[in-house]
């Protein structure tokens, strides 16, 4: 049986009010394929109104911003986390990117990355103030744009496994003894990332970063998360799946 969630100091941001119904996949209000650009420009949020830099709009020129394409599921997956005993972290990713809320692609799997993490850890014997490390982490990444995997070179999914390590270690900026160490998780990731190849799947790379960061946690601190297998059910919504490319497919030969 779960734990139940506290009911202060909650974790999630206020959800923007959608103005349309949102899609699973493409534009979040048409369906339609995304446009990325060479260069961020200004843009005007369809659902909230504000202006915000756009690295794309889907083919109809609509702009949906990173706070609202990632709030409505923070709301629905923090207090899932919360309450959940599941030790596989993988399962537990499963379980979060199944809502409706959450997305083919975007944001949101940038927060949900460490956010499973450090739910897994404490699941697993990790002495951790869950509450607390989620509110920070959903703080911290809320930061990490969407689109970062192909204009920085960081994807966000290892960037959220370097978030969730900082927390555990209490890293800062003049840390002597813990500021390396989440690079080298981040590095880790990235690694296992790209060698399986593009076009982002944020699906595939949210799980790779997962496997990678539970390899570090035990080695690191000795907690151990057990990892089942995933087999992804998603390649029918996902426009540029790398289908027997990507060790998640069914039957895949990677």
């Amino acid at each position: 049986m779960g734990r139940k969630p506290t009911e202060e100091a909650c974790c999630c941001p206020p959800s923007p009010a959608p103005a349309r119904a949102q899609h699973k996949s493409g534009c979040l209000l048409c369906g339609k394929p995304l446009v990325y650009f060479s260069e961020t420009r200004p843009l005007h949020c369809e659902i909230c109104g504000k202006e915000a830099d756009a690295n794309c709009t889907c083919e109809d020129g609509h702009f949906v911003c990173n706070s609202c394409h990632e709030s409505a599921s923070i709301a629905f997956f923090v207090p899932l986390l919360l309450a959940s005993t599941e030790k596989d972290p993988l399962a537990l990713f499963e379980q979060v990117v199944a809502l409706r809320q959450v997305h083919m692609h975007g944001p949101e799997h940038h927060i949900i990355v460490p956010c499973v993490l450090l739910a897994a850890y404490r699941n697993n014997g990790g002495e951790i103030e869950l509450e607390k490390a989620l509110r920070e982490a959903v703080r911290r990444a809320s930061q990490v744009p969407g689109g970062i995997c192909g204009y920085w070179g960081v994807c966000g999914a290892a960037a959220g496994a370097g978030i969730y390590m900082s927390i555990l270690l209490g890293s800062n900026p003049v840390h002597k003894d813990a500021w390396p160490i989440p690079q080298r998780l981040v590095a880790d990731c990235l690694n296992a990332i790209a060698d399986v190849g593009g076009p982002r799947c944020c699906k595939r790379t949210g799980r790779l970063a997962i496997t990678r960061a539970a390899a570090f946690t035990e080695e690191l601190l000795g907690v151990e998360m057990p990892l089942g297998k995933v087999v992804c059910r998603y390649f029918g919504e996902n426009r540029e799946c790398l289908f027997r490319g990507c060790p998640f497919f069914p039957n895949s030969r990677s």
